[in-house]
């Protein structure tokens, strides 16, 4: 059997697959037919937390940058423990919703977001709107023709299930979008970007008080220094932060913090009331 890769694989699944973005971030997405045996066994797989890679998914990727600490090849179950924790809290937020839309902020070649609303749907959570924010969803940004199969590849599949899905490639612009629809999100993720990390008290967190749903949930896989207790000073580690937008206050509050050092099969709770260490670039 042949397997494609890089820019082969991306050049002939962008014939495969047609993609367009309106002015509001909406895709309209198809692809060629999928087996169903195929399919069943992608979505039974995903569900179970693993990775089935075929013609669905195949140019669907995640951040694998030398030195990142929230890299498989660092911290090899950290991104796994972090979905299985986003996924529980998501499933509990939603109880009793017959509604959900959730954002991603740096979501990438978009394979934790692919995992993530497979298993969301597998519990009945009502996912019923994604929107997915990257820099390089412009047409003009360097990665572009990579991200744009892998959005193509996304939107196909999910789009199908009864999902909107809507892309944004600033910031600035999804706040934008949110406010003029009216489409607050419940949830909110973020896994590395460690740009939006470095700007989460400027940028970020002013944003989620302003867009998040009252009582709203943020979820964020972020690359920090060690901590004392939780890794030496000058190493780095991956945090899982969950913040709430608190209603009375409508400020963002932190809910649970957990460290994951380096080859950590489980993660440490740490005090949520200590600074949090300082970010860590990659």
């Amino acid at each position: 059997m042949t397997v494609l890769v890089g820019e082969v694989l991306w050049h002939l699944r962008a014939e495969e697959f047609f993609l367009d973005v309106a002015d509001d971030g909406y895709v309209v997405a198809s692809s060629t037919k999928v087996d169903d045996a195929e399919a069943e066994q992608l979505k039974r797989q995903t569900q179970l937390g693993e990775w089935h890679v075929c013609t669905v998914n195949d140019c669907l990727a995640e951040c694998v940058a030398a030195g990142c600490s929230c890299s498989r090849s660092i911290n090899p179950t950290a991104r796994d423990t972090f979905l299985r924790m986003a996924a529980e809290q998501m499933i509990k937020h939603a109880a009793e919703e017959t509604e959900v839309c959730y954002a991603s902020l740096g979501s990438g070649l978009l394979r934790f977001d692919f995992c993530l609303l497979e298993m969301l749907l597998a519990k009945g959570v009502p996912v019923t709107s994604v929107h997915l924010v990257d820099s390089q969803y412009e047409p003009d940004a360097q990665g572009y023709m990579r991200h744009k199969v892998a959005l193509a590849q996304f939107a196909a599949w999910f789009s199908s299930r009864g999902v909107e899905v809507y892309v944004h490639y600033s910031l600035e612009r999804y706040a934008f979008e949110a406010r003029r629809t009216s489409a607050l999100p419940k949830m909110v993720l973020q896994v590395d970007c460690f740009e939006l990390t470095a700007a989460f008290d400027q940028e970020v967190k002013p944003t989620l008080e302003e867009v998040l749903e009252l009582g709203g949930l943020y979820c964020a896989l972020t690359s920090r220094e060690g901590a004392s207790g939780a890794g030496s000073m000058g190493s780095t580690c991956a945090w899982a932060e969950i913040w709430r937008l608190i209603p009375e206050t409508g400020r963002m509050k932190m809910e649970s913090l957990t460290c994951f050092r380096p080859g950590d099969v489980r993660g440490i709770d740490v005090d949520v009331d200590k600074p949090l260490p300082r970010v860590a670039g990659h």
